[in-house]
């Protein structure tokens, strides 16, 4: 019994010992692929600096043109911006690539939100909610804590049921923008 403990032991730092040094291995390895504009875009994007952080997604496309998340990047921030006809097009292209990607069905949903385009955008958001179930959730308080949100934003859900019911109503009962309560509304990140 006791001889089994000990080649139990020594196995299991043999492999603690390997993973150790394989996780060494591969940030040494990962560490000089990290994109340090899209990074920077990121933060600049939180502090709400758009055109910094739009010309660092651009950055970031031109050294990776797969990289999905720098294009996507950039139609947020256009979308912040008010440049929606580039914002649309940028996103539709993201889609053209991957059309399951979640980040860009979720936010050109919120774009034909804002442009007052709701059947595309109840179209959308139904997309995102079938690819990622997590839209079903509230943004939990550590999310919010770090993006520095003192509200409890809605949830994709909560927006898709509200442009639901009330494109039901007769035309003259619809109240399908609240420009108070739509503009605290964060966009969709990953």
């Amino acid at each position: 019994m006791i001889s089994n403990y000990k080649i139990f032991k020594t196995i299991a730092f043999i492999l603690g010992f390997i993973i150790f040094f394989w996780l060494i291995y591969d940030y040494q390895n990962s560490i000089g692929k990290i994109n340090q504009n899209y990074i920077e875009a990121n933060n600049n994007f939180l502090k709400k600096n758009y055109l910094k952080a739009l010309d660092l997604y651009r950055k970031a496309s031109e050294l990776e043109p797969n990289n999905l998340y720098a294009l996507e990047g950039e139609a947020r921030c256009l979308l912040r911006l008010q440049n929606y006809n580039e914002a649309l097009e940028i996103f539709k292209l993201v889609l053209k690539r991957d059309k399951n990607f979640v980040p860009a069905l979720t936010n050109i949903a919120i774009l034909y939100d804002t442009i007052e385009d709701y059947e595309k955008a109840i179209i959308y958001y139904r997309k995102a909610i079938q690819q990622d179930q997590r839209l079903l959730n509230r943004m939990s308080w550590f999310k919010r804590f770090i993006k520095n949100i003192h509200f409890k934003p809605s949830t994709i859900q909560e927006r898709l049921f509200y442009l639901e019911n009330q494109i039901d109503l007769e035309s003259n009962e619809r109240i399908l923008k609240n420009i108070e309560i739509d503009k605290l509304q964060p966009d969709y990140q990953m």
